[in-house]
């Protein structure tokens, strides 16, 4: 027999967790044939020599939901040697939609994730109404990776209530068919069901998104609908940050009456509240014991973003005092309000609070990343306390002078969470925590976290030695394909769908992140890419060589095992 493919003489770590070994990859039609010694024939062989070949990543937080509709590459993700995305998370997608609704979910995506509306506008090509229609228009187009999809909690509402899914709870008879809605989904190969309940989320006007109307009741019958399926994850983002203790107990017992996994997000180290997470984590322990498949998701990266005051930040949108400048109906009118000495002196207790406060080192340690104009130059890559003590006042009016100068176009940015090495070490350790939180496709002009793997393997592993190689390829495949129920990936293991990737341990790292301007509408975004990714596989197929992707498109659509 002939196969189609060997991989010789690479370091393999199968996913298993289990000791790496030196051997041979086998592939034929697709699909792993075989792990070791292969004197056989092929059609073709790869040297990966000084490689260590693993499954390919599973990355279970992103949103590509809109951009795999124009970017079939989901880019930067395969990058990193990640093979297989999930879509949907928080409760936010494109699916159902009917087109009547199409700008007010459009809108959503845009106040929520991050997402620019027009490129929104311009790349997506509606050819669905219906979740398993939207299944059915990605599996018609080749796919870069292979795209596994949640249903949205709150595009279900707003299909079913209409606009009172931003304002109350659900009746019965809604209940009823949203309940029939996701038994649909999980028939036509829904990996499970998202929602959110956080505060944070507001879409356009700043009112609540749909999920958030919806009481426990109703999350509760939509999560034993999907689990009359006997597949399915619940996806959360809960109403608590950091989790309470009644959250966690009701996350707990969803899961234990469906007899199904729930992944929530997020764990984070906080800097101002050490220890908060210890409470949870025991809990967390002792609900397993009793049958509680809950999964927090924790992250490997710090929490930085890039902002300016033309386009918006978070950290500061929860201030009182910026109300008012996001209310101002012009630049002109924000740019007055930078120069008000009352606004100014506001804006400084609120943002800064004690000069020993947490929040007060985060804006110290902000970095000015743009300018534009020649006199600003020489302060790029300064932070604001550096800037401040060179120009005169604090990093406040570091701050407001450089916005107000620059037009509020100058850029900034900021770590704000999950820093503390030591901490989030420890967090990561977690044997059930699921590494993940890329957000990849969401916030594209703050933020890139794509590179999560890539992360976790050059420092965490190679540099600080928190996980043998072994253990963190297991984290990053098979442990998310299990717990997401995505069959026959995750594992170097015969039968298996050949998703591989190949890295040189030397010198795998993610790269700083660059903007591009690549979206549809001439839009810019962040991306990062990727050392030491050497080759990866979908399906048997090279999707990157040498860290660049190929012309080849051999991505699936996946569903649990026994979907249509």
């Amino acid at each position: 027999m002939t196969v189609d493919l060997v991989l010789r003489g690479g370091t393999i770590c199968d996913g298993t967790g289990l000791p790496s070994r030196t051997g041979d990859v086998v592939v034929h039609e697709g699909r792993i044939l075989g792990t070791g010694l292969f004197d056989g024939r092929a059609r073709r062989e790869i040297d990966v020599a000084g490689c260590i070949v693993a499954p390919g990543f599973v990355d279970v937080h992103t949103h590509y939901d809109a951009q795999v509709t124009w970017d079939r590459l989901c880019t930067p993700s395969p990058w990193h040697g990640v093979t297989t995305v999930v879509l949907g998370n928080c409760g936010f997608g494109l699916a159902p939609c009917p087109s009547s609704r199409r700008d007010s979910l459009l809108r959503m995506l845009e106040h929520v994730e991050g997402m620019p509306y027009a490129s929104l506008c311009a790349g997506v090509v509606w050819e669905w109404e219906t979740f398993p229609q939207y299944l059915e228009a990605l599996r018609r187009r080749p796919l870069g990776p292979n795209v596994g999809v949640l249903l949205g909690h709150s595009p279900l509402r707003a299909d079913v209530l209409g606009d009172a899914a931003y304002e109350r709870t659900a009746t019965g008879d809604e209940i009823a068919r949203m309940q029939d809605a996701v038994r649909q989904a999980m028939a036509a190969g829904a990996l499970g069901l998202a929602t959110s309940r956080s505060p944070g989320h507001v879409g356009e006007g700043g009112r609540p998104v749909p999920s958030r109307r919806a009481d426990r009741a109703e999350l509760a019958s939509l999560v034993a609908a999907m689990a009359e399926s006997g597949r399915g994850v619940l996806e959360i983002t809960p109403e608590t940050f950091p989790l309470s203790t009644d959250e966690l107990a009701f996350l707990q017992e969803l899961s234990r009456a469906s007899r199904r996994p729930v992944s929530f997000s997020a764990i984070l180290d906080l800097p101002d509240r050490e220890g908060v997470w210890d409470g949870v984590l025991a809990d967390l322990r002792r609900g397993r014991e009793s049958g509680a498949q809950v999964h927090p998701q924790v992250s490997c990266r710090p929490m930085r973003f890039d902002f300016d005051l033309e386009t918006g930040c978070a950290s500061l949108d929860v201030l009182p005092c910026w109300r008012r400048f996001r209310g101002a109906g012009s630049t002109a009118e924000r740019l007055a309000l930078l120069a008000e000495a009352e606004f100014r002196e506001t804006f400084r207790r609120e943002a800064l609070g004690r000069p020993e406060s947490p929040s007060a080192k985060r804006w110290a340690s902000a970095v000015l990343e743009h300018a534009t104009r020649p006199e600003h130059a020489s302060l790029v890559g300064r932070t604001l306390s550096e800037i401040a003590r060179e120009r005169g006042g604090d990093e406040a009016d570091a701050l407001l002078d450089l916005s107000r100068a620059e037009e509020l176009k100058a850029r900034f940015s900021m770590t704000l969470l999950n820093f503390d090495e030591e901490r989030v070490g420890a967090l990561l350790r977690e044997p059930e925590a699921l590494i993940a939180l890329s957000d990849a496709g969401a916030h594209v002009s703050i933020l890139c976290d794509a590179g999560y793997a890539t992360h976790l393997l050059g420092y965490w592993v190679r540099e600080r030695g928190l996980f043998s190689w072994e253990e963190a390829v297991r984290r990053l495949s098979a442990m998310p394909a299990r717990i997401y129920g995505i069959p026959d990936r995750g594992r170097l293991v015969p039968g298996a769908v050949a998703d591989v990737t190949c890295f040189d341990p030397e010198r795998v790292a993610m790269r700083r992140p660059e903007r591009v301007r690549d979206f549809p509408a001439d839009t810019e975004r962040y991306v990062v890419r990727a050392d030491g990714i050497e080759l990866v596989l979908v399906g048997g197929r090279e999707l990157v060589v040498a860290g660049e992707t190929t012309d080849e498109r051999p991505g699936a659509v996946v569903a649990p095992a026994g979907s249509s």
